[in-house]
């Protein structure tokens, strides 16, 4: 008797080794697993860095808030450092002419007056300009001996120095004086 085969070869080797297709079963299987845990395990750690990066955002934007208002703070703090140091300046400077003035009465001679008074000043000096008269020469000379040895005030410089006659007053000097002071504190 002849046997005449139907079945084709490939059927015929694997019905022969049914080892190796399910070892090729388990391969495929094993492969899929792997990729499987892999795509899940990346999943989730996207997911966990998702969730990371919300915490981090809210907290950001709760330290945000606690800078801006550091930030407004400073800003007030340097505008109050700004005014004090202004009434500082001025609280320095506040008695520069009374103290001036106690100066210049002090030197002024009897038998003279001022006619006008200008100033110009800054933190160290003050530039002082000033018309005056008097009865003679001599109390011009002592002013300008006054002010020469005074340690407040120094470069005085005289000029034009006119005469005039008044029916009342009789014979009056005038003159203008430059001179510079050196300000003082109030002690």
């Amino acid at each position: 008797m002849t046997k005449i085969n139907l079945i084709p070869k490939e059927s015929i080797i694997k019905e022969s080794h049914p080892e190796v297709a399910a070892l090729i079963v388990a391969v495929f299987a094993f492969i899929v697993l792997i990729l499987g845990y892999t795509y899940i395990s990346k999943v989730t750690k996207r997911a966990a860095i998702k969730k990371e990066i919300i915490y981090v955002d809210n907290e950001l934007a709760k330290l945000q808030t606690v800078i801006d208002q550091i930030a407004r703070i400073k800003a007030q703090k340097d505008a109050l450092n700004a005014k004090k140091s202004a009434l500082e300046a001025l609280n320095k400077s506040r008695l520069v002419y009374p103290i001036f003035m106690e100066d210049l009465v002090k030197i002024l001679p009897p038998g003279m007056w001022l006619l006008n008074l200008n100033t110009k000043s800054d933190p160290a000096n003050t530039q002082v300009n000033f018309n005056a008269s008097a009865y003679d020469n001599y109390i011009i000379a002592d002013l300008l001996q006054a002010l020469e040895n005074s340690d407040r005030f120094h470069s005085p410089e005289i000029s034009g120095i006119t005469t005039s006659v008044s029916a009342d007053r009789g014979t009056i000097k005038q003159f203008a004086i430059t001179v510079n002071y050196r300000n003082q504190e109030w002690k």
